[in-house]
């Protein structure tokens, strides 16, 4: 799942900026990675990929600042 979201946040959101190296620990949210727009390109994508559904109170900018807290919220609300 970890490789899965990483690959999607590069290529469809990064774009293959910064050359498309992306680690698991890099700050999305501070760094300008990910914006609005982005975070709901990446919630539509995680809800359709994973059958989950996010709800509005977890869409905090916590739960999406890395590769690894995307992968926790995932998990999280999967159960």
């Amino acid at each position: 799942m970890k490789k899965e979201i990483r690959e999607f946040i590069e290529r469809e959101i990064m774009k293959d900026e910064r050359g498309g190296i992306l680690k698991d620990t890099d700050p999305l949210i501070e760094s300008g990675i990910i914006d609005s727009l982005g975070i709901q390109i990446l919630l539509a994508h995680l809800e359709e990929t994973y059958s989950v559904h996010i709800p509005d109170e977890e869409l905090i900018p916590e739960n999406f600042e890395t590769v690894e807290s995307i992968v926790a919220l995932v998990e999280r609300v999967k159960g």
